[in-house]
C-alpha cells in the first residue's frame, strides 16, 4: 500500500475539513469556451466529446460534491506565483476514491473551478491524477496522446482546459484566463 501519498493526502484533507467548501455554483459558460477543443487533434475528438459530456453535470458544484470531488487540494486557489505570471488553475477539488495508477476519460481525478463573484464555483476545467508511487512504468502516463509531467507534490498530472478556453492550450498548467482574484481571503 503507498503509505506517502496517503498520509499526505489525509493531513491535507485534514486542513481541507478546517472552511466549509462554497456550495453556491454557476452553470454559465462563456461563449469561446470550445475554443481550445477545435484546435485538438481529430483522433482526441471523441474522447474530448465523452469528456465534455461526462464532466457537464458538475457546472453545479453541489452535484460534484455528491459525487465525489470533496477534497480541496492545498485549500486554495492556485495561481502562478513565478515572475512569469502564467495565469492560474483555480480550486481543485479531488475524488480521493479516483487516485490510483488508472485514469478514466470520463472521471478525472480533479474538478478544478475558478471563484465568481459572490463566493459561486465556475467549472473550468478538469486534471487527471497518479500519484507517483502507483506508476511503476519508467514511462509517463499518457491520455489524449499527451504525457502527465510529474509535479512538486509527487504527482503525474495532466490538465485539460475543456470548460474554459486556454490561451496556453488545451492541455497547458496555467491559464492565463483564470484569475482568483474572487477567492475567499
Amino acid at each position: 500500500m503507498m503509505k506517502s501519498p496517503l498520509i499526505f493526502l489525509g493531513i491535507a484533507l485534514l486542513g481541507g475539513c478546517m472552511d466549509p467548501a462554497p456550495t453556491t455554483t454557476t452553470t454559465s459558460l462563456r461563449p469561446d469556451a470550445t475554443a481550445s477543443l477545435d484546435k485538438a487533434d481529430n483522433a482526441d475528438n471523441k474522447d474530448l466529446a465523452k469528456l465534455r459530456s461526462a464532466t457537464a453535470r458538475f457546472h453545479n458544484f453541489d452535484v460534484a460534491k455528491q459525487a465525489g470531488y470533496t477534497f480541496l487540494f492545498m485549500n486554495m486557489c492556485m495561481v502562478d506565483q513565478s515572475p512569469l505570471k502564467l495565469g492560474g488553475m483555480g480550486d481543485h477539488y479531488v475524488n480521493t476514491n479516483l487516485l490510483d495508477a488508472h485514469v478514466d476519460v470520463e472521471h478525472p481525478e480533479a474538478l478544478l473551478y475558478e471563484p465568481g463573484p459572490n463566493h459561486q464555483l465556475n467549472l473550468v476545467a478538469v486534471e487527471y491524477v497518479i500519484p507517483k508511487a502507483a506508476w511503476t512504468s519508467s514511462e509517463p502516463p499518457m491520455l489524449f496522446g499527451k504525457s502527465f509531467k510529474l509535479n512538486a507534490f509527487d504527482l503525474w498530472a495532466l490538465h485539460v482546459w475543456v470548460w474554459e478556453n486556454n490561451p496556453s492550450g488545451l492541455y497547458a498548467d496555467w491559464n492565463p484566463r483564470v484569475s482568483c482574484a474572487n477567492a475567499p481571503a
